[in-house]
């Protein structure tokens, strides 16, 4: 089920918000998704006519059932179970010719993500983001076998964004691999996945492990992967924007201010990517979120894949050791109150309070 068919299928349940009128990309979308929570699609974007967006389509349990092709009335213990017991079994992704991505295809010369309708989702924050809700998709420079993650991408210029992610994350070992050997890392980018593929890169899967596999044990069917044009990489065929290209080795940037996940603006030294080509099918529609209030989409899908033990802090035993038991049970603002709190700060003042 591609982006387009779940779009269809929740608003068939009567389950989706289409917003007619014309909103402001700067804030207004933002504050919109944040005040809703139901899946809104946007219709009419303040200087970006015939585009529209899409978010919080896994703002519920109800949203989450149906992406996974259960029954609406399904219960968090049944989606559990059912998403286990898929995820047992891994389901490889499928090599193919052609997808609907490749409508469209714009030489690096020509890319300018300022004609994206990019929110800038909060006063709170430094910028337009062009990854809240998508995939990062590279190769380990030694052993070539892929990740799959969600890392967080502010716009730096027509062609530039950042990757914000911590050096213990999949993605930054594999940088440093890349920056040790003097070679930047080919990176692509997919917005407007199905939301499985997005599930799967959320999940904290064993180093070396190919999340496509996961995607498609929680979909039932293999992610159909066509390969890139300018990088070594294959994204799923079904996106409705990927953008390809490199990750800069021996630079830094700054990212942020954000408004995170722990409902508090967060900057963070990062990568810089640099695109060299963008595909999109015909009338794409961009996928995002607004997170950083209690029980946003990106909180309830890390609370399913809690419960089945996918769910990590690359490596952070403090983080872990806290925040997963609240995430798990649905603590929203625990969690996010831990988070709020350096990990070491945290463990040692819950030890003196014992």
């Amino acid at each position: 089920m591609d982006l387009r068919a779940f779009i269809h299928l929740l608003s068939k349940e009567s389950l989706l918000r289409r917003v007619d009128r014309e909103v402001d990309w700067r804030f207004e979308l933002g504050e919109m998704a944040r005040t809703n929570q139901t899946p809104l699609l946007f219709e009419r974007i303040k200087d970006y006519p015939g585009q529209r967006l899409f978010t919080n389509g896994m703002i519920n349990l109800e949203a989450i059932g149906l992406a996974l092709g259960l029954a609406r009335e399904a219960r968090r213990r049944a989606i559990v179970k059912e998403a286990g017991r898929r995820a047992a079994v891994p389901i490889k992704p499928r090599l193919v010719e052609t997808g609907p991505v490749l409508a469209n295809v714009v030489p690096g010369s020509e890319i300018d993500f300022f004609k994206l309708p990019i929110p800038q989702w909060s006063s709170r924050e430094a910028g337009r983001y062009l990854g809240t809700w998508h995939i990062n998709v590279t190769r380990d420079p030694e052993t070539g076998s892929r990740n799959v993650g969600v890392y967080r991408m502010e716009v730096k210029g027509p062609n530039q964004a950042t990757v914000c992610t911590s050096p213990n994350s999949h993605l930054g070992r594999h940088m440093a691999k890349a920056e040790k050997a003097g070679r930047p890392l080919e990176m692509a980018v997919a917005i407007g996945t199905s939301e499985a593929v997005v599930m799967a890169a959320a999940a904290g899967c064993p180093f070396g492990a190919d999340e496509f596999d996961l995607a498609g044990s929680l979909q039932q069917e293999p992610v159909q992967l066509i390969k890139c044009g300018t990088v070594k990489l294959e994204v799923p065929a079904d996106s409705e924007i990927v953008i390809e290209g490199v990750i800069k080795p021996g630079v830094r940037v700054q990212d942020g201010p954000y408004f995170d996940y722990a409902g508090a603006p967060d900057t963070s030294p990062a990568f810089l990517f640099e695109a060299t080509r963008l595909m999109f099918r015909t009338h794409p529609i961009f996928r995002g979120t607004a997170i950083g209030l209690p029980g946003a989409e990106d909180q309830q899908i890390l609370s399913v894949l809690s419960a089945l033990g996918l769910f990590d802090f690359h490596g952070s035993w403090h983080k872990r050791l806290i925040q997963t038991p609240l995430i798990h049970y649905r603590f929203f603002r625990a969690f996010q109150f831990a988070g709020r709190i350096k990990g070491r700060s945290l463990f040692r003042r819950k030890k003196e309070g014992a």
